[in-house]
């Protein structure tokens, strides 16, 4: 293949992942309303069932491999973090705060990587990443302070401390997985570990409504179950896989910063709210904050799957 078509190609794969970003971003928006009609561990539980009937019959064998083999109990622990506790608490961190707050909170992720990887990995934390870390915390404050939002209370603080650990363990999750997802393909990889991740929120669906809590069949219900469900989780993944095969680590993530855009604007428009000045001030340093610590060549490799939620 000539170098033209090969940096055609390369071209493709940043604008389908641009694409896949902005798809991520309004996520957030576009599950918040579905919330009000279905309890969140059980909207959680239902996503990874409609992804897994579709991950599954790609590769069934690979899987079924994968789910009873050797490193079963990998994929169980990737699941129990990847799938279980940080889907729980992102649902349950949306009920709670504004949906435009949580987008730009998920731009944080590869702080989180960076930080596990150095304890986990050895990966050296330079100065220039620990100013990024600086300049997004700062950021970040702008944006949380309660002071700076009519529509920011107790509630929604504790909605924040509750996706900071959703952050934490997307971040583990990605940080424990590189190995696996080095050794084995990726499809089945995160089939593997989208069943077990299912297996353990069952008991906490089932939980729900054991408690007496309602599910409302409504279109707000089905469309969030099925845009997480086929485009976050299946389109994306498989979109992220063909991507990183014409395109290198670096420019694929540098697409990660479509998605707090998306999810503000969705947000604004969608549920109306609204940001002020000081939203975007912040949103600007933690951007900025996140692009210091992300383009460290030596992290990386290790940014690529934070992106998705």
């Amino acid at each position: 293949m000539s170098s033209r078509s090969l940096t055609q190609t390369s071209l493709w794969a940043l604008v389908v992942m641009a694409f896949i970003n902005i798809i991520w971003g309004a996520a957030y928006p576009i599950t918040k309303p579905a919330l009000l009609d279905m309890p969140p561990m059980s909207f959680a539980f239902w996503r990874f069932v409609v992804a897994l009937l579709i991950l599954i019959p790609l590769a069934p064998r690979a899987t079924w491999a994968l789910i009873t083999g050797p490193e079963r109990k990998r994929f169980f622990v990737m699941g129990l973090i990847g799938f279980c506790v940080t889907q729980i608490t992102q649902v349950e961190a949306l009920v709670l705060s504004p949906a435009t707050h949580i987008a730009l909170l998920s731009a944080t992720t590869p702080l989180w990587v960076a930080v596990l990887a150095h304890y986990l990995l050895g990966e050296h934390i330079t100065k220039r990443m620990l100013l990024g870390i600086f300049i997004a915390v700062c950021g970040m404050f702008l944006v949380l302070n309660p002071q700076s939002s009519d529509a920011v209370g107790w509630g929604a603080i504790i909605g924040y401390a509750i996706y900071l650990v959703s952050a934490f363990c997307w971040g583990m999750y990605n940080v424990m997985g590189r190995t696996l997802m080095q050794t084995h393909p990726p499809v089945p990889a995160t089939a593997a570990a989208t069943f077990y991740g299912v297996i353990c929120l069952l008991p906490f669906a089932a939980g729900e409504y054991a408690f007496g809590m309602v599910t409302h069949v409504t279109v707000a219900t089905v469309s969030g179950i099925l845009y997480t469900g086929l485009l976050v989780t299946v389109v994306g993944y498989l979109a992220l896989f063909w991507a990183l095969q014409r395109a290198t680590s670096g420019k694929v993530s540098a697409m990660m910063y479509f998605q707090p855009i998306a999810g503000v604007a969705v947000a604004w428009v969608w549920l109306h709210e609204q940001p002020t000045y000081v939203f975007f001030v912040g949103s600007a340093l933690t951007l900025l904050g996140v692009w210091f610590v992300t383009s460290q060549k030596a992290v990386t490799d290790h940014l690529i799957t934070a992106t998705e939620q």
